[in-house]
């Protein structure tokens, strides 16, 4: 029924199909043979999956009159980046010899600079973006192997004021995880955020429902005052239940006490505990679908944690942020990182994995 039906049959990628796959093809398109297949056995990455490159050689035994087209002119890149990669993919086996170029020119130098750790590699390629700012940001592109290299970047571009944006996949500063750790960041340099306060209220659950803080904000309203302040106030009783004022004022009681000891004692020891006081790891544990997954999470909140206690360190010239200088600095790069987003067209670094 189905090799009536089919009169002619393309299939892609077809490095990455696996025997079964194969089969089933070889099944549909029997004696006809009516059929194209595009692959490229230098592109299989998925044998941990069970793709068989070795179907592309097959191809050639079960269909003798196969016709062999070789795609080998490339549009995008010049010719010195294709006799790179034509010298890097000579050494894969392979069954199909290819020879790639392009008509766009030889193109310029390649340079390979080699930096004593993942820190200044960074650090050097926002300085030369910077350095070469004068043509547009949008011209420059900066590619990695996975999104988690992106974190670092992320950051150092943003110290040096370099606007970018990410592409297919999350920013560092739009992880769930960073956005809670920020807001808890942001309420203690600005306890007038009311956008933070409702962020982690509840991060985790402390049984202050949506009920409790409409009545929290109609009461803030009428006294002119931010969220957290109406918290604590005694009239608050008029309108709540104790359990549920008790619940508010224990929360702002507790980052009070944090905010003070981020002035009197070491704000990263302090702010570490944070995150145990509140059992953050479990927090994620309950939305996680894996403890891997957590330990990502975790990570990206240790590494924000050792950025902001970074920029706690002397500068060159000997002058030292304190701690709400520091998070102000935090705060205002994700502000303007999501103005960036908002902004469509808006001129910026294109960072994106390969």
């Amino acid at each position: 029924k189905w090799r009536n039906r089919i009169r002619y049959m393309l299939v892609d990628e077809y490095q990455d199909t696996n025997a079964s796959q194969y089969l089933l093809v070889k099944l549909l398109v029997q004696e006809r043979a009516q059929f194209t297949v595009v692959g490229d056995d230098d592109q299989s990455i998925y044998a941990w999956r069970g793709a068989r490159p070795e179907n592309l050689a097959l191809l050639k035994e079960d269909f003798p009159s196969l016709k062999i087209i070789m795609l080998e002119q490339n549009y995008r890149s010049t010719g010195r980046i294709l006799k790179c990669a034509n010298t890097l993919i000579a050494n894969n086996p392979h069954v199909f010899n290819k020879k790639l170029w392009s008509d766009m020119g030889f193109g310029e130098e390649i340079r390979v600079l080699r930096c004593r750790n993942e820190d200044a590699e960074a650090e050097r390629v926002s300085l030369e973006i910077l350095t070469e700012h004068i043509r547009p940001y949008n011209e420059f592109a900066v590619l990695y192997r996975s999104n988690f290299q992106a974190r670092l970047l992320e950051l150092k571009l943003q110290v040096h004021k370099v606007p970018y944006r990410l592409s297919g996949g999350t920013s560092f500063f739009g992880r769930q995880e960073i956005k809670d750790l920020m807001a808890y960041l942001r309420l203690l340099v600005n306890p007038d955020d009311d956008n933070a306060y409702l962020r982690i209220i509840n991060v985790p659950r402390r049984e202050i429902g949506s009920t409790t803080l409409e009545k929290l904000s109609a009461y803030a309203d009428q006294r002119k005052i931010s969220l957290y302040e109406a918290s604590a106030e005694h009239g608050l009783t008029q309108v709540l239940a104790e359990r549920y004022t008790e619940r508010l004022a224990r929360f702002k009681h507790y980052m009070d006490k944090l905010r003070q000891r981020c002035t009197t004692e070491d704000p990263i020891v302090a702010l570490q505990e944070l995150l145990i006081d509140i059992d953050y790891e479990n927090w994620l544990r309950q939305g996680s679908s894996s403890d891997k997954a957590v330990e990502y999470k975790m990570a990206n909140v240790q590494f924000l944690m050792d950025a902001l206690k970074k920029s706690l360190e002397p500068n060159e010239d000997g002058e030292q942020s304190d701690i709400e200088e520091a998070i102000a600095k935090l705060v205002l790069r994700d502000m303007l990182e999501r103005q960036e987003e908002e902004e469509e067209g808006a001129d910026g670094v294109q960072i994106m994995t390969l």
